[in-house]
């Protein structure tokens, strides 16, 4: 009699995350396991196929034939396996359960944080999980439910739409300008440096907007954290380009005539959540409570 093979599928998520990881450590940390746990569920997994599904190398994993042949089934069953909670999430009913939010260190911070703790008080029997992460996260993963980006969310099945106008202005610190000259009076930054987000980021319209103003200027310092941005500029490091929820609230001076751009941010979710009564009342919750302009 044949043995009939039973695989748990815990296994086959440890599986995956090797996969994407490539390092068994990095896996163990996403799923919250010790190195050795999964080591030992990972050679469990392979004895009972009866195949090595990675190479071991000092470089990390990597998968060997079969292992790739596997992946591809594996992911199906993800998919299929999200999918499916997504379904059943988005047809549930009660301001109970989790909801994990995603939003920018700053935004989180200067905008979010009041409003959530606002809702989370009003709704006892709710947790709110609010991840500070610039990654775009996955809402078809549901490595979040509900998002907050400065671009349009890509996908078919997402739904969205314009949250929240953020105005920016130029400011640079008292000692920067008795030290190089106020930038406001300068055609082109000769002289003068700047405080950018950093490469990942080139092409926000802030920062072209800094660049094509004070063209001639040099890079002093890049940080794709606002605050540490602000930081900087307090101590005379440069022009910095802020949010003004951050810049006007800090000892600089905002620059006369000077109006970098305004950026929108966008609110996203899965279609398969609209329904989820808790989502919806958050989100009517953050619409009235947060101004369409900040």
């Amino acid at each position: 009699m044949n043995k009939k093979l039973r695989i748990n599928w815990d296994d086959l998520r440890l599986f995956l995350e090797i996969a994407r990881a490539g390092t068994l450590t990095a896996a163990a940390e996403r799923l919250g396991l010790s190195q050795p746990t999964a080591g030992r569920r990972l050679r469990a997994l392979e004895r009972d196929i009866g195949a090595a599904l990675f190479q071991r190398s000092a470089g990390g994993f990597r998968l060997t034939d079969e292992g790739e042949a596997m992946f591809a089934h594996v992911e199906r069953m993800e998919e299929d396996s999200i999918a499916l909670e997504r379904k059943l999430l988005g047809g549930a009913r009660g301001l109970e359960g989790v909801l994990r939010l995603s939003a920018s260190d700053w935004f989180a911070t200067r905008i979010l944080a009041t409003p959530l703790a606002g809702f989370a008080t009003a709704n006892p029997r709710m947790t709110i999980e609010l991840l500070t992460d610039s990654r775009l996260l996955d809402l078809g993963r549901r490595e979040a439910d509900l998002v907050f980006r400065f671009v349009p969310l890509g996908g078919a099945d997402i739904v969205q739409r314009r949250f929240v106008r953020i105005a920016y202005g130029a400011y640079a610190a008292a000692s920067y300008i008795d030290r190089c000259g106020d930038p406001a009076a300068s055609a082109d930054g000769a002289g003068h440096r700047l405080i950018t987000l950093d490469a990942a980021l080139d092409q926000a319209a802030d920062l072209a907007w800094l660049r094509g103003r004070w063209p001639r200027a040099r890079l002093s310092f890049r940080s794709n954290n606002r605050e540490a941005q602000g930081a900087a500029c307090v101590h005379g490091g440069g022009i910095a380009v802020l949010p003004r929820v951050i810049g006007d609230g800090l000892p600089l001076v905002h620059l006369s005539g000077e109006a970098p751009p305004g950026r929108d941010v966008w609110i996203g979710y899965h279609q398969d959540l609209r329904r989820l009564q808790r989502l919806r009342t958050l989100v009517d919750h953050l619409t009235a409570t947060v101004p369409r302009e900040i």
